[in-house]
């Protein structure tokens, strides 16, 4: 299958279910060099979550862009970024690139982790944050790159089918589906599904992830400009990077 049938097949998974993974994204080598970057940058939070044995601390990285430069090319994979472009929406011709920059930027990053004992977040919406009415175009698509294996039993992200589409406000009792991905595969989801991160019931699994957020280019950027970098270390970046922030 050709890269353009890869992602005419993720963006249809998308529009019609709200969500796609893409399985195997990166290589064995790239994923472990991943895992390690990302376990020196964990950082355990000061706010208790409950769990099913009781609270827990859970772990993340925010602010993530001004941290390090070992995730750069996470962020600029063609596929990815294809599959992005074509569900926020196109604006390709010079004129309008010239305008808008393009029709996507990257709006935020940081490094996720479901600790055991870990529970699960409220169903909610990433699209939220913009208070538009809905029913409007695709705002935002967010993404998962699973740093471990995504299972039912250690937090696996749970989706709604479909739910990309609905009017009604998030319900907390819905049906869904849970997410199941071997490392070094990417979940994508549409900024209106509704979903969550599953409960981790295990006694020393994690389930980390390098979540990417890409939105609008007319949006603000839930990073702020430049995701927190001045204008010196931005020049810095690579052009791929620096053409969608």
């Amino acid at each position: 299958m050709t890269l353009e049938s890869h992602v005419e097949d993720t963006v249809d998974q998308m529009r019609q279910n709200g969500f796609a993974v893409i399985e195997g994204l990166i290589s064995e080598e790239r994923l472990a060099d991943a895992q390690r970057d990302a376990e020196a940058l964990y950082e355990v939070s000061s706010i208790q979550k409950d769990g099913p044995r009781g609270r827990v601390y859970p772990r993340w990285c925010k602010g993530l862009f001004t941290k390090t430069r070992v995730f750069d090319d996470l962020y600029t994979i063609p596929r990815v970024l294809a599959v992005v472009e074509a569900v926020i929406g196109t604006r390709t011709d010079e004129h309008q690139k010239g305008v808008w920059g393009g029709a996507f930027q990257f709006a935020s990053c940081m490094l996720k982790d479901v600790v055991p004992g870990e529970g699960p977040r409220e169903f909610h919406q990433d699209d939220v944050l913009y208070p538009l009415e809905r029913p409007h175009p695709p705002l935002a698509v967010n993404t998962l790159l699973a740093l471990d294996e995504f299972k039912e039993e250690t937090g696996a992200t749970l989706v709604v089918p479909g739910s990309h589409t609905w009017l009604e406000p998030v319900s907390q009792n819905p049906d869904y589906v849970a997410v199941e991905m071997p490392a070094g595969s990417l979940l994508l989801l549409d900024g209106a599904i509704w979903h969550n991160s599953g409960t981790n019931t295990t006694q020393d699994q994690h389930r980390r992830a390098l979540n990417a957020y890409y939105s609008a280019r007319w949006l603000r950027p839930l990073g702020g400009p430049f995701l927190g970098l001045n204008t010196s270390e931005l020049e810095d970046l690579p052009l791929e990077l620096r053409e969608i922030i």
